[in-house]
């Protein structure tokens, strides 16, 4: 059955700040919902958290998955506070989840706002703060507990904005009707403990409710920072659901521009734009060292199937082919040269090895060398086998001369 989302949300800058930094995105019908933490100078905070959901929102309406959105929201940043030195160096985190197909809730995130599923009756955390205190817990340095009052607990690791490039963590959860998710800035979870958050989950029933009564608790325990809250209830697809709009309070827009210059893109449609050249950048840098081995193995094969020659028959002559014999994968040996040399004229070793290909000449001067070579040989044999014949002559027989008779006496 089809998921839907209904959605409570809550923000508040706490008892302590004097503006709000925060800014949550509800879209219902992309499915689509986030929570960004600013930070930066007077008012850029502001700015980027809002600058970076407009992006997300465009670039997930223009087709890209949650990962490469929450990339083009940080080219978005970036490229506002490269540009404008009052903006320079402003950054913010962003917690992002849209709806898959499947029942699947496809979390992006970078920095240290939170994303939690409650389901069967647990509350888990889905994603993995991108701070100090979370590597030094993770490398067993410091316990969760020493870590509530690190002073290094508000340093985060990743965020968007300030480098051209961004790490983006992906958490598919699945979930079924009855779920629950929270997705929250650190102006919560830095008050209020995992027990105390499931336990307002357990009890307000409407999401609502359940997202103020939660900011309450946060300044309830002191409110030291901004406190925003949406609680995402899965539903099925027959109940009714709420759309809330991008929010960020007191969220000033970018510094204006005189009005006879031109008029500059959005960072929606910078995004989009950025987003798809992104795309075909990483096709393109994943795909060109692939492309060039096989251009470069290509060529070493070419040149080791064509680099020789050898001698071998062709029809009932002695020929001289370029390559090797039998050659090479898709590189077969080509006729060269036939001779008038015939096979017939050589020696039975000497045809046997020429049928299978003999030698291997860098030059076609060293096969021709050796067809000559072959040549004297036959010729020589044919000289030392021809014998010279002498006709003995007839002997005479002997004559014999009969005796003459004596005259009779007259």
């Amino acid at each position: 059955m089809t998921l839907k989302l209904v959605v409570g949300a809550a923000t508040d800058v706490g008892r302590v700040r004097d503006h709000n930094e925060d800014a949550y995105l509800v879209d219902d019908h992309l499915g689509l919902i986030a929570v960004a933490d600013g930070m930066g100078g007077h008012q850029a905070g502001e700015v980027a958290s809002a600058t970076a959901l407009e992006a997300l929102r465009a670039a997930v309406t223009s087709g890209e998955g949650v990962r490469d959105a929450v990339t083009s929201a940080n080219d978005a940043v970036y490229d506002k506070s490269t540009t404008d030195d009052r903006l320079r160096g402003m950054g913010t985190t962003l917690t992002a989840g849209t709806l898959a197909a499947g029942g699947t809730l496809l979390v992006g995130h970078v920095g240290d706002s939170r994303a939690y599923l409650l389901h069967d009756g647990a509350l888990r955390r889905v994603t993995v703060d991108h701070s100090l205190v979370e590597e030094l817990i993770r490398a067993g340095e410091i316990t969760e507990a020493e870590a509530e009052s690190d002073p290094r607990r508000s340093m985060i690791t990743r965020a968007l904005g300030i480098d051209p490039e961004v790490e983006v963590d992906l958490y598919p959860v699945p979930v079924v009707g009855g779920d629950r998710l929270l997705v929250c800035s650190d102006g919560l979870t830095g008050m209020v403990h995992e027990p105390q958050i499931k336990a307002a989950l357990d009890a307000e029933s409407d999401p609502d409710q359940a997202a103020r009564r939660l900011v309450e608790a946060a300044n309830a325990a002191g409110g030291v920072d901004n406190i925003t809250v949406l609680v995402v209830d899965v539903v099925d697809d027959e109940d009714a659901t709420a759309a809330v709009p991008i929010v960020a309070p007191d969220a000033p827009d970018a510094p204006e521009e005189s009005s006879d210059e031109a008029v500059e893109p959005t960072a929606a449609q910078t995004s989009g734009r950025r987003g798809r050249a992104r795309r075909w950048w990483r096709v393109l840098r994943w795909a060109l060292p692939i492309v060039l081995i096989v251009v470069v193995a290509a060529g070493v094969l070419t040149w080791y199937a064509r680099d020789t020659y050898y001698v071998g028959t062709n029809l009932s002559n002695v020929a001289i082919f370029r390559g090797r014999p039998g050659g090479v994968l898709l590189w077969s040996p080509t006729l060269e040269q036939r001779t008038t040399l015939l096979t017939s004229s050589l020696a039975l070793d000497e045809r046997q090895s020429l049928n299978a290909g003999h030698g291997q000449f860098s030059s076609v001067g060293g096969a021709q060398a050796f067809v000559r070579e072959l040549r004297s040989q036959a010729a020589h044999r044919t000289s030392s086998s021809t014998t010279t014949t002498t006709v003995a002559p007839t002997p005479t027989p002997p004559t014999t001369v009969a005796p003459t008779s004596a005259p009779a006496a007259p």
